[in-house]
């Protein structure tokens, strides 16, 4: 159901991108330098912010988000910005990577919060983007452009509108009715550590170690994490080896995108409720020191696994 949700998502918005960039073709004998350039500039990073938002909200994945979403927006970008001459290829080629790079943050960080009110207002943000491209296309072609005054009312033009209006509702009532829940993301990769990274002094206090030791007992032992919004407290559990490890996890409502953390070499990566902990099992069955840290890779922690 989540796949779907997002595919279907996705499907209506690429389609009303579609229907926009075929509109903006149409007009691309009448379309002057300027129109042409601001077309190639807005359709690319609004292809790739598209793509790379709505890959990496359900996947989790940002490395692929940025590249899929770049190349959306180089692909859908290019071609609008010839309309623009050589300076609208150039806008083309600089806001498809662009809308491609920002689409992967938005979506990786907003995975965390409330997709129930995200995903509308995400919608309706890219349809009222592309309502404004068709309304400057139109515009520069039918009312602002050379004899405008003598031009007759253009009847595609019109049912285009309407069209356009009832896409418009149809795909801004689905992101209200389709639901999008968030389970276990589909990849983890590994990270550096922070202990890596020789950060400004400012920024050391939210790195120094705060150690607990987990507890034993029935066969199993305990290690409880409280997460903020720029540290983990304790971030440095201590277990033993061979004794499986039940971690609770827990965020305060300051945690934001810390909210998702990470494990790599134990291949999870959850979201962590705000009305209730988040109970990971854990098979800490070698020993040594493994990281973790929260999905944008700012916040860091470990497990040493004693033997």
């Amino acid at each position: 159901m989540v796949a779907s949700s997002f595919a279907l998502m996705f499907g209506a918005l690429a389609l009303v991108l579609a229907c926009t960039a075929a509109y903006i073709y149409r007009s691309r004998h009448k379309v002057d330098e300027m129109h042409g350039m601001m077309a190639g500039m807005a359709m690319g990073m609004l292809a790739g912010l598209i793509v790379a938002t709505l890959y990496t909200l359900p996947t989790g994945d940002f490395l692929w988000g940025v590249i899929l979403g770049s190349a959306a927006g180089l692909i859908v970008g290019v071609p609008a910005g010839k309309l623009g001459n050589h300076l609208g290829i150039l806008e083309g080629v600089m806001a498809g990577p662009m809308g491609g790079m920002m689409g992967a943050m938005l979506g990786q960080m907003a995975r965390p919060f409330n997709l129930e009110i995200f995903m509308p207002f995400f919608s309706f943000i890219i349809l009222i983007s592309l309502l404004g491209i068709s309304y400057v296309v139109h515009c520069g072609v039918a009312c602002c452009g050379p004899g405008a005054k003598n031009k007759k009312p253009d009847p595609v033009s019109g049912k285009f509108i309407g069209a356009w209006m009832a896409a418009f509702i149809l795909v801004l009532f689905a992101s209200f009715v389709l639901a999008f829940p968030l389970g276990a993301a589909s990849s983890v990769t590994a990270s550096a550590s922070s202990d890596q990274v020789k950060l400004p002094g400012y920024l050391q206090q939210y790195t120094q170690e705060t150690r607990a030791e987990a507890v034993q007992r029935d066969g199993a032992q305990y290690a409880s994490i409280k997460v903020t919004q720029s540290r983990y407290e304790p971030n440095v559990i201590v277990a033993k080896k061979g004794v499986p490890l039940k971690l609770s996890v827990t965020a305060d409502d300051t945690a934001g995108c810390a909210r998702e953390i990470v494990f790599p070499e134990y291949k999870i990566q959850r979201i962590i409720p705000l009305d209730a902990p988040l109970v990971l099992d854990i098979a800490p069955d070698t020993a040594g020191e493994f990281p973790f840290r929260c999905s944008m890779d700012m916040v860091h922690g470990k497990i040493i696994v004693t033997a």
